[in-house]
């Protein structure tokens, strides 16, 4: 008989229960109890008791230590799958595991493997610095997640876990909210928040959480456009209304023979009319009357302030242009002012769509034209026929 089997039975010749507890878990010990007492014939082998084959894999040993930081609940695989399909970068999405694993290096983890002598939030210096609090309950972090356009952010006393902050952002497409725009400036957030913290801590530099809230802005609005499609897709057979908090500008020209009018019509989440801009143009080339449409949108935006826009065109050469996706000689003036004037938007987007989704746009831009109405246009005095996206009057 192996000698190491041998230690675990006792001088009358039973198991040792004592020492099988603390070798083996439940299901191991009724396996051996129910094989009986071995006599010593057959040949000892090495088992992976993790795996029904017993043979050993990284997958196994991965969720065994997982699960001893969380519960298996939070640790489970559709919600891993989630994480790690997410379209946010690769260094974001190791971020999020360090901190949902519990393996991100901050003072409370530190200090239970070595002594340190400060184990204070280095932000607040109010609480212990763990994961919640660094990146859900301190001062610092509610300020930055508070800046957020839809206007969440966690209750700090409700007892919400960083798991339970991000599934609550996931479940947020039945709220209709765009769950991927959420969770992109979410993991924009917390990197951010990890950075500042470590600048904090090695070079002593103290939190700038206003110069924070405008990097996280920039760094969403680049992001939004290499990462994720734009709100709207390029083409298709309806016009919808824009997310909410976003205004949507849809633009058109209306060419004469020695001049021509351009027209911005502004459109908010339930797909009300905002504003209603028009300007003459002394000249007649309709792609140059095209890109100026959607630089009019684009100043009419920054005038009235808002910080989240769509602007949608039919021409696609114009479109492509504006997005940095083709060179027009005659379109560089229009596409420089568009790009030096996204700067003052947290998200600013250009779209290409039929011309059966912009009928409004080109009815104003007729109507103002032949009744030679320039400028802000009251909404009221726009004959209501006009305001119509279904047809062309």
């Amino acid at each position: 008989m192996n000698k190491c089997v041998a230690d675990l039975i006792t001088p009358t010749g039973g198991w040792d229960m004592g020492k099988l507890h603390r070798l083996f878990d439940r299901e191991t010990i009724s396996a051996i109890l129910k094989d009986g007492i071995p006599q010593g014939s057959g040949k000892d082998s090495w088992l992976w008791t993790l795996e029904s084959n017993g043979r050993f894999s990284c997958k196994s040993a991965y969720l065994s230590q997982a699960l001893e930081r969380a519960p298996h609940c939070d640790v489970a695989p559709a919600l891993w799958n989630k994480l790690w399909n997410s379209n946010i970068m690769e260094r974001q999405k190791v971020l999020w595991w360090c901190i949902l694993s519990n393996a991100l290096p901050v003072r409370a983890i530190i200090c239970k493997r070595f002594p340190i002598e400060d184990t204070n939030c280095p932000f607040c210096g109010r609480g212990e610095e763990t994961v919640k609090h660094l990146f859900l309950t301190c001062d610092v972090a509610m300020h930055l997640w508070r800046s957020s356009p839809w206007g969440i952010f966690p209750v700090s006393d409700n007892g919400i876990r960083v798991w339970d902050w991000v599934k609550f952002i996931w479940s947020l497409n039945n709220k209709g909210v765009r769950v991927e725009d959420v969770f992109l400036y979410a993991s924009i957030v917390v990197d951010n928040i990890w950075r500042m913290r470590n600048e904090v801590v090695h070079n002593n530099s103290p939190p700038h959480v206003l110069k924070c809230i405008d990097i996280i802005c920039s760094s969403f609005a680049e992001l939004h456009t290499t990462l994720l499609p734009c709100p709207s897709p390029l083409r298709r057979d309806s016009w919808n209304p824009p997310p909410l908090e976003w205004i949507k500008f849809n633009c058109d020209v209306r060419v004469g023979l020695e001049s021509m009018c351009i027209a911005a019509v502004g459109r908010n989440h339930l797909g009300r009319v905002m504003s209603i801009y028009t300007s003459r143009l002394d000249y007649s080339d309709a792609l140059c009357g095209e890109a100026a449409a959607c630089c009019l949108a684009v100043s009419v935006a920054m005038d009235l302030q808002h910080k989240y826009i769509i602007v949608e065109n039919d021409s696609r050469l114009v479109i492509d242009a504006l997005n940095g996706k083709a060179s027009h000689w005659a379109l560089e003036n229009y596409a420089s002012f568009c790009t030096k004037s996204s700067l003052s938007f947290i998200c600013c987007n250009f779209s290409n769509i039929s011309r059966s989704c912009n009928f409004m746009a080109h009815n104003v831009a007729f109507w103002a034209f032949n009744n030679n109405m320039y400028g802000s246009i009251p909404i009221n005095s726009v004959p209501e026929n006009i305001l119509c996206n279904d047809r062309e009057v």
